[in-house]
């Protein structure tokens, strides 16, 4: 297996005021330290951005993703990162069929692309605990009704793969 981590839509814009949160600290763990996972075992970390509104300073990546040059970038302008972007094309380079989704928004962006790569033929699952939601309502949803995978795995299947 082949996989790839992407990382969705982590922009001032969309969530820099949750900075005092438990929650926003915590995603951010696990995202960052998952993101480390797959660069030392080689694998592809792809940022995506969204741009539908703008591509100025608000719509940067916040300061607490840890992006590295070697990441590839994908933007965007649809909720599916998929549609309409460069992401499948990155993904057949790589030799990708299965990737974690993780970042913003879990009930829009996170749950389109997620759908995206079903329905292209890719393995997905949701990185637990590496999710931001609008409401807690629709990450709990996600969490109950989607493949979900565990830091805790990624780091078995990285290191024995």
């Amino acid at each position: 297996m082949n996989i790839a981590l992407l990382i969705i839509d982590v922009q001032e814009a969309y969530i820099g005021r949750r900075r005092g949160e438990r929650e926003y600290h915590d995603t951010f763990e696990y995202i960052n330290e998952t993101a480390a996972l797959f660069r030392k075992a080689g694998k592809p970390v792809i940022i995506v951005r969204d741009i539908s509104d703008g591509d100025g300073d608000a719509f940067k990546n916040v300061k607490e993703l840890a992006v590295q040059d070697a990441d590839a970038e994908v933007l965007k302008v649809f909720n599916n990162s998929f549609w309409k972007t460069k992401l499948e094309e990155i993904l057949k380079e790589k030799n990708v069929d299965f990737v974690v989704v993780c970042g913003n928004a879990a009930e829009y962006c996170v749950l389109a692309t997620y759908n995206g790569a079903i329905e292209r033929g890719y393995g997905a699952a949701m990185l637990q605990h590496g999710i931001f939601a609008a409401n807690p309502g629709g990450l709990m949803d996600i969490y109950n009704n989607r493949t979900l995978i565990s830091y805790g795995v990624i780091s078995y299947m990285l290191s024995n793969g």
